[in-house]
């Protein structure tokens, strides 16, 4: 035999001459073994230009199964290229556990599967060392010899041989961290398309997770730096109310020293121009230009305290606009009571945690009662609140002191308090005769009865409401501190304990406002209610149809209504 030549002997090589062989010399390109499902070797056959396989006598290999068809299989060659044809068999071509529909390119080696027959060609490029075994037809095996052993098995071969296995099997030897050691050239191509599909997952993912990771760097550091923003714009306005505080109080006492000199002076201007001496009138000339000269200054300082409020507005608007707030009834409460309590001169960003609360509660005693709508009704019927206005903003004082008047009289001037060790308060400010007098009443001779005199300036709603501003004023520059709240307070109780309680705090705005002095202080709770129902009563003239009152806002009130 040549080098390139192999020698067979073809059993039956012609028909009508059984038992005859003939030696044939050809070139081979094809080893084909026929195998069970242990990968025994059954039979072999070499073929150079493809061959047939099936139950048919004229197949060139003749399978004996009945799950085979007759012409079950071809194998053939093709521009270059070796092809498996299914010859519409019943029970399919079966490569790597997977059917061929119609025709399958092979590479070299492979294992073939016949149906479910159990049976394999193992097919393999001609050439390889294996022994190659012809069986003689004619002859049969000894008795008791055994089957050829096999020749070595690809690995994808072995793997084809395996019985079908189930999902989980497969997925489970698809997606194992190590390969199995059988694994075959498909199994093989399979797992390098999912690593490789992992990689390019793992890839987006990572691009996924960075940014989502900036994304949550960025919106930390925008939560950190609004904490900061909020805390620096939450620290200015409060140092800037109580700078305005210091001023406020400063500008009322220079005020109320002013007003006291400039009544001193006219007192002297009237004695000298009845007594006609030079030498005064040449010093009150001189006095009169000072004090026009302090007025002059104090009203540039009160438009300053105007430029600082507006400031201060600016700085509460930007820490409020750090804050995320969603809009809804009890926000917009939130918000009215907010600027009740900066308009009676606190300190809205330091308002105590359950200080809103507190005031919807004294809101919904309002709502259970007429009171109020009986009191506003006297107001607005009878024009006392463009009074009342006009001596709150002559005396620089917050317009909401409106409402006091309401809860000691419900703004009837013909009102008598009860008997006191301290007197009898009479008209519509509730003022003692002693406290009347102070502010330029007059008491009449019923002062010490529980009665009415027409004699007593105090039941003179419009002088009663200028001396009870003048004494609010008084409160509010001295003990009280710009502190519209402890102004209430000391109101409440005049002389008594409450002013003296005032009066043992520091003596600045920062440290003597209502929300140290109740948290100092136990108060008593005539004083407390008092101070809850007028800055209530406020909260609600803000928006009193929302809190289902008919009446009109009373700090619109500026003008007095014309007769009808």
């Amino acid at each position: 035999m040549q080098d390139d030549k192999t020698v067979v002997r073809i059993p039956g090589a012609s028909r009508g001459e059984p038992g005859t062989d003939r030696t044939v010399v050809f070139k081979p390109e094809l080893h084909v073994r026929v195998q069970d499902g242990s990968g025994k070797t059954l039979k072999d056959y070499f073929f150079s230009q493809g061959f047939t396989a099936g139950r048919a006598q004229d197949n060139a290999v003749v399978l004996e199964s009945g799950e085979i068809s007759r012409h079950h299989l071809e194998v053939k060659k093709e521009q270059g290229d070796w092809w498996l044809f299914d010859l519409n068999s019943a029970n399919g071509v079966f490569v790597h556990n997977w059917r061929v529909e119609l025709k399958f390119r092979l590479k070299l080696p492979v294992l073939v599967e016949l149906g479910h027959s159990g049976i394999f060609l193992n097919i393999q490029a001609a050439g390889r060392p294996a022994p190659v075994n012809v069986p003689n037809s004619d002859a049969a095996p000894a008795s008791g010899a055994r089957p050829e052993a096999a020749a070595p098995v690809t690995q994808a071969a072995t793997e084809a041989a395996r019985p079908f296995l189930s999902k989980e099997k497969v997925r489970d030897r698809l997606m194992a961290k190590e390969e199995a050691e059988d694994a075959g050239e498909y199994t093989r191509m399979v797992r390098t398309l999912i690593r490789e599909d992992r990689v390019i997952r793992s890839k987006k993912y990572n691009k996924w997770i960075t940014v989502l990771a900036v994304l949550f760097l960025v919106a930390g550091g925008m939560a950190v730096y609004q904490r900061i923003a909020l805390s620096n714009a939450r620290t200015l306005a409060i140092g800037l109310f109580y700078d305005i505080k210091t001023l406020e109080v400063s500008l009322s006492r220079a005020e109320i020293t002013i007003e006291s000199s400039a009544e001193v002076l006219a007192q002297t201007v009237k004695t000298v121009a009845q007594e006609k001496l030079k030498v005064e009138q040449e010093r009150i000339k001189a006095e009169q230009a000072k004090i026009a000269a302090e007025s002059l200054r104090l009203a540039e300082e009160r438009k300053r305290l105007q430029r600082m409020k507006a400031k201060y507005q600016e700085y509460v608007k930007e820490a409020e606009s750090l804050r995320i707030r969603f809009p809804s009834p009890a926000r917009y409460e939130e918000e009215l009571i907010i600027r009740v309590a900066r308009e009676f001169g606190e300190s809205e960003l330091e308002l105590p945690e359950d200080f809103v609360e507190e005031v919807r509660r004294y809101i919904k005693y309002w709502q259970s009662t007429p009171r109020i709508g009986q009191a506003m009704a006297t107001l607005e019927g009878n024009g006392y609140a463009p009074m009342v206005l006009a001596a709150l903003e002559k005396e620089g004082l917050p317009l909401h002191f409106i409402y006091l008047p309401l809860q000691e009289s419900g703004y009837d001037r013909m009102a008598v308090g009860p008997e006191t060790r301290f007197g009898i308060a009479k008209g519509a400010w509730q003022l003692l005769a002693s406290t009347g007098e102070d502010f330029g009443l007059k008491s009449g001779p019923l002062a010490a009865t529980r009665e009415y005199d027409e004699q007593d300036q105090r039941f003179d709603f419009d002088r009663a409401t200028r001396a009870g501003a003048k004494y609010l004023k008084l409160i509010y520059g001295t003990e009280a501190q710009a502190s519209g709240l402890l102004v209430i307070a000391s109101y409440n109780y005049g002389q008594n304990r409450v002013r003296d309680m005032i009066r043992k705090m520091p003596d600045n705005p920062r440290d003597r406002n209502f929300w140290k002095f109740i948290r100092q202080y136990q108060i008593p709770k005539e004083t407390y209610d008092y101070v809850f129902y007028i800055f209530s009563a406020a909260v609600i003239g803000e928006d009193p149809k929302y809190f289902g009152f008919k009446f009109a806002p009373p700090l619109l009130l500026k003008e007095a209504p014309k007769p009808g």
